[in-house]
């Protein structure tokens, strides 16, 4: 494949589009900052195209296709579709081989249209077979149905809709003829005896009246030959109404038999999604319990530190303060101190110059974060009968929020880099988790509440704070926010940017 196109493109500025097969991000200024091969082991699906992105032309919709090739075909690929179909509405090209052709342009783009191509089947990437543990979620292509009799339905059909109707012409109809030549055979022998007849009364002379008699005789005959007309006709019809009762009884058998096919391969279909959920789930579960996992093993992590961390302090302040009473006296006048910004009371503490700097610059740190979430550091009582605090707390949590803090553990490794100690930095984490869980999301203003972001990967939604593992568990929640037209447009615009159409 070739380098992707990184030059400037100031109409794609702020976007992500596909081209040339490489997802290409730009920054504000339409400078290409990155660019990510579709299709790679990475799991990305291709964005929609440039061409789509950046207008496209006024008559796109006139190419036709679904909603989804339309969003992201580009105008050649568009065109081309639209001819490949118009090749097999023409007899051209078999309707199979159209819709195989158009398929291959949607899987450049991550998806599937589906057996009639009007549906978003998005289609997973890295690698081949059934789902996996780790990494993203892969599966085998689905049955696919391909007709066995469609084409003799539509012949018959056409034969059907477009036979001549009914007429009848008796010097056409073989069996007439057939009448025809035994009547005039036998109306000529019997006009020749007649004559003979009549002759031999009157000595072997003929007359004028043998004539006439022989060829009335023959008249008769033709007579007949013109009665059997009507019934020749009649039988004609008979045979003609059979013929067309016999192509719709084919036809009708035919339709049944594409029936019966197309129920099996719809009891296949329905098997295979009902496999493809069951393994999802499997892959999701493996997921959720490796996360687990790495939290439970980061978090013991974490408390083996501060553990090691305390003992160590404990150890060196208990050889400088032999009493325990002196020294816990010491180490509330230096975090009283601390809380304000004087960190004096650490440097008699043992603590060394570095150490006391790092905590100057966690306290700094600290509190511009604060500032920003528009409150002080340290207010409220960090030990209240009530976890979370009081509203200053609550200033401090906002700050923290605000700073990217997820997690009890990283707010507790936040803490201690404040200057809390491990008793505090443990009560005032778990204050906040609860705080997280509570109030995260309440008091934070629409900013939150249109804040929405999606890891492909991992198929895993962040909405006001909290993770999502399915769209309809999210629109649920959404749906019970109370959100203004305003922000749910918003939401609905990043739904869209992520491929998920909420119109």
């Amino acid at each position: 494949m070739a380098k992707p196109d990184m030059s400037r493109n100031k109409d794609l500025a702020g976007k992500t589009v596909s081209k040339g097969g490489y997802n290409i991000s730009y920054n504000e200024n339409g400078y290409a900052t990155s660019a990510i091969k579709t299709g790679s082991k990475t799991g990305k699906a291709a964005a929609p195209s440039a061409d789509t992105v950046s207008g496209g032309g006024s008559d796109r919709g006139s190419y036709g296709g679904s909603v989804y090739d339309q969003e992201h075909f580009s105008n050649d690929e568009l065109r081309s579709a639209a001819e490949v179909r118009a090749a097999a509405a023409a007899g051209k090209t078999t309707w199979a081989d159209a819709h195989d052709y158009v398929e291959r342009i949607r899987s450049n783009y991550g998806y599937s249209g589906d057996s009639d191509g009007s549906r978003y089947i998005p289609l997973e990437m890295g690698g081949g077979g059934r789902g996996n543990g780790g990494g993203g979620f892969s599966y085998e292509a689905a049955p696919t149905y391909t007709s066995r009799y469609q084409n003799q339905i539509d012949d018959l059909t056409r034969q059907i809709l477009n036979r001549e109707a009914f007429s009848y012409d008796p010097e056409k109809d073989p069996t007439y003829q057939q009448y025809k030549e035994s009547y005039t055979r036998s109306g000529e022998r019997a006009m020749q005896d007649t004559l003979g007849q009549v002759s031999a009364r009157t000595g072997g002379l003929a007359s004028s009246y043998a004539g006439s008699a022989a060829q009335q005789t023959y008249d008769n005959y033709m007579g007949a030959l013109a009665d059997k007309i009507p019934e020749l006709k009649q039988l004609a019809y008979s045979m003609y109404q059979d013929e067309g009762n016999t192509q719709r009884a084919n036809l009708e058998m035919l339709v049944a038999l594409e029936q019966g096919d197309y129920a099996k391969y719809a009891d296949l279909l329905a098997q295979y999604n009902t496999d493809r959920s069951f393994d999802y789930g499997v892959h999701r579960d493996n997921i959720s319990d490796e996360r687990y996992n790495n939290e439970w093993n980061y978090s013991v992590g974490r408390d083996q530190i501060a553990d090691k961390r305390y003992e160590d302090e404990t150890a060196y302040n208990r050889e400088t303060y032999k009493d325990e009473t002196e020294y816990n006296r010491a180490l509330a006048k230096a975090q009283t101190l601390a809380a304000g910004g004087d960190f004096s009371g650490y440097k008699a503490l043992g603590y060394t110059d570095q150490e006391i700097a790092g905590l100057k610059s966690a306290y700094n740190k600290a509190q511009a974060s604060v500032r920003s979430g528009g409150g002080s550091s340290r207010g409220g009582s960090s030990g209240g009968s009530k976890r979370g605090g009081s509203s200053a707390s609550e200033d401090v949590y906002a700050g923290m929020y605000k700073a990217g803090i997820r997690s009890e553990g990283d707010a507790y490794a936040w803490l201690l880099s404040a200057g809390y100690n491990t008793t505090q930095a443990g009560k005032l984490a778990g204050y906040y988790a609860d705080w997280m869980k509570n109030q995260g999301g309440k008091g934070s203003g629409s900013g939150g509440k249109t804040s929405l972001d999606w890891d492909q990967d991992e198929g895993i939604f962040t909405w006001n704070g909290r993770s999502y593992s399915s769209v309809e568990q999210l629109l649920n929640e959404i749906s019970q926010a109370g959100l203004t037209d305003s922000e749910l447009a918003t939401l609905k615009r990043k739904f869209k940017l992520f491929g998920f159409d909420l119109s």
